[in-house]
């Protein structure tokens, strides 16, 4: 008998996922962090080998028994990356014909959708991923905070938290927004937030602020609307340079284009609202499915693994 396996590496753990042939779920399991950026290689590499020890040691299997495995790494974007992490794995005694490695918004794409399609993911982060029918895959966003990632929960909260700034130094007029700024860091004075938000150190604190511009757009703050707006339009304009290399002009019908929304961000309506409005503006030639994020991403790469196994998509 042969298995599938996809791993879900991330920043904080790494999911382990085994199948048989026909994606049947045979077992689970969780290790630590396996990206090396945030762990180190020597971490990383004990990580994915402990997690293949426990899978094999379960199900009675070696590496001889595993026809495809699948790897969605966090965080993995340069040539130079990928090469890292298959050095470590390739210590492991997997058989490199049998490997794929990809960035994990592929894997979340797959747990949802088949392709052509694309997986737009913000979270924390962002990055937008399009795959073709032939399983070539293109990327844009995901380059960082400081120079990347729009439309992420923490672009979001960095454009809130300039607004905030500008009307401390009474620079903006005032906004309901702002008092609830206030409250969410629980200061005193708009003198004393400042301070406060300049000791900011950690991009998650930013990126939460993104509930708090959702929920008061959803009551109707028209200042946390023009912040949504301008984020949704620059998610959407990403996005659309994804669509077009995808698109299969030939084409006279109008086939369908998964589009999968992925991420803490897409999760809140009225964001997720405006980014499809956005894209339906811009595509009114094209038929585009929108489907949210519910299954696991590990699963995606089972389903993966299967293609793969059977050459049906290109292997990178």
């Amino acid at each position: 008998m042969k298995y599938l396996v996809s791993i879900d590496e991330g920043g904080t753990k790494t999911k382990f996922c085994v199948s048989d042939l026909d994606g049947n779920i045979l077992k689970e399991h969780t290790t630590g962090s396996t990206n090396y950026k945030s762990v180190g290689i020597k971490k990383t590499y004990e990580n994915i080998n402990n997690g293949f020890k426990k899978i094999l040691k379960d199900l009675y299997i070696d590496y001889d028994d595993i026809e495809y495995t699948v790897f969605g790494i966090s965080g993995c974007d340069s040539p130079n990356d990928y090469k890292i992490i298959m050095d470590e794995i390739l210590k492991i005694g997997i058989n490199k014909e049998k490997i794929y490695l990809a960035n994990d918004a592929v894997l979340a794409f797959y747990a949802q959708a088949d392709s052509p399609g694309l997986v737009i993911v913000a979270g924390t982060g962002s990055i937008i991923l399009g795959i073709k029918e032939d399983g070539e895959i293109y990327r844009v966003g995901g380059w960082g905070y400081n120079f990347s990632d729009l439309g992420s929960g923490y672009d979001i909260g960095r454009k809130l938290l300039k607004k905030v700034l500008l009307y401390c130094d009474e620079c903006h007029e005032y906004s309901d927004l702002f008092s609830c700024v206030l409250d969410f860091f629980g200061a005193n004075s708009f003198e004393q937030l400042a301070y406060m938000i300049t000791d900011i150190n950690d991009n998650v604190e930013i990126a939460n602020l993104a509930s708090l511009v959702i929920d008061c757009a959803e009551q109707g703050d028209k200042l946390a609307i023009e912040i949504l707006r301008e984020s949704s339009t620059e998610l959407s304009k990403l996005a659309q340079v994804i669509l077009r290399k995808i698109s299969n002009p030939m084409k006279m019908d109008k086939s369908e284009i998964n589009i999968v929304l992925s991420g803490g961000t897409l999760n809140k309506t009225v964001y997720v609202q405006m980014l499809m409005n956005n894209l339906k503006t811009e595509n009114t030639d094209k038929n585009l499915k929108f489907i949210s994020q519910e299954n696991q991403p590990v699963y995606g790469g089972i389903r993966l693994a299967m293609a793969l196994a059977n050459r049906r998509v290109k292997h990178g």
